[in-house]
């Protein structure tokens, strides 16, 4: 026991040197985080890899790097500059919509409905007004930074996914030899349960804006990059990113007329529900997260670090639930 205790002084010490360098150097927090989602991201591809052509670790860990940086180079080249291109139109076009309340023509009958989404609408616009000034003016600004973290999460991801292995293998020799065998055991459900959590979450998001992409291709519909982006990116943050990805898609659906925003909803049950069920079928036997804890460690990681730490706030939970299960709970158990 004394031991765990060890452990669990230890562990909130260096949480906490961790939490304020990273309220305090924001750019390492951003690329510590794109370099720890990475990693795990490019383990996870290459055990599969390995499972499947039975190579050795690293040359599957060097397909699984080609792979990865090659589907965001596609991104890069292919997807990312024509979502950016439609971004202005599909703002104006959500403007529009909003200013001419399209959603009083689908809801006529029903008065306390209407007059709860008008209200909403009326406290919401002056915030939405300033959206696209806010998102021009923060990238203009932020650019350089966005350059430097990019570089650094590049250079970060592919060292850190080679030598893996020996970076978890030295982290019990940070703690003291007592409670090293419990810190070991706490590592290692952690990682295991990190990489198959972000594994599957990256698998959802892809689904997601493939699905997004191909939905809206096939149906004829403007903005089809642009939605297949915020589909994917929003999708890395579990529930709350859900809700985000879906409100402006049902606000860009109400210019389309009602038999589109029919199968528009329609696809999105389908698609949401067949990753939702994915998700507990692929997280059988690892740790699963309370959606409670998950939901405010999400609001709690955004409010601390900013939009970036949305993303952190999953794998932040994560981690409070298996370091409460390996050093917690015991304690509570304790005569």
């Amino acid at each position: 026991m004394k031991g765990k205790r060890l452990g669990l002084y230890f562990t909130l010490l260096y949480s906490a040197i961790f939490l304020i360098i990273g309220v305090i150097f924001r750019n390492f927090f951003n690329a510590f985080l794109l370099t720890f989602i990475g990693t795990m991201i490019v383990d996870g591809l290459a055990n599969i890899i390995q499972r499947f052509t039975k190579l050795p670790k690293l040359p599957a860990k060097i397909v699984a790097l080609t792979l990865y940086f090659g589907v965001i180079l596609w991104g890069l080249i292919m997807l990312i500059p024509k979502a950016f291109i439609e971004f202005s139109g599909f703002y104006e076009l959500i403007a529009n919509t909003i200013e001419s309340r399209a959603w009083e023509d689908y809801i006529k009958g029903n008065e306390a409905l209407l007059k709860m989404l008008n209200d909403i609408v009326d406290f919401l616009k002056p915030s939405f007004s300033e959206l696209l000034n806010y998102v021009v003016k923060t990238l203009a600004r932020q650019f350089p930074d966005m350059l430097v973290v990019a570089f650094f999460s590049i250079l970060g991801t592919v060292y850190a996914s080679i030598y893996l292995e020996n970076l978890i293998a030295v982290i019990p020799y940070l703690y003291p030899k007592g409670c090293r065998k419990d810190v070991t055991e706490f590592v290692e459900e952690l990682m295991r349960n990190t990489r198959r959590f972000i594994s599957v979450i990256a698998l959802n998001a892809m689904i997601i804006g493939v699905s997004f992409a191909v939905f809206f291709s096939i149906m004829k519909l403007p903005y089809a990059p642009l939605l297949a982006f915020w589909g994917f990116v929003t999708n890395f943050i579990p529930i709350v990113g859900t809700v985000f990805e879906i409100i402006p898609v049902l606000i860009f659906s109400l210019s389309l007329g009602l038999g589109k925003i029919f199968w528009i909803v329609v696809f999105l049950v389908i698609i949401h529900t067949f990753v939702f069920v994915l998700f507990f079928e692929l997280m059988k036997g690892y740790t699963r997260l309370n959606p409670v804890l998950l939901i405010f460690s999400i609001l709690l990681a955004g409010q601390v670090f900013g939009m970036v730490g949305t993303f952190f706030g999953a794998p932040a939970a994560l981690f409070a639930t298996v370091f409460f299960d390996k050093f917690v709970a015991p304690e509570f158990e304790r005569e």
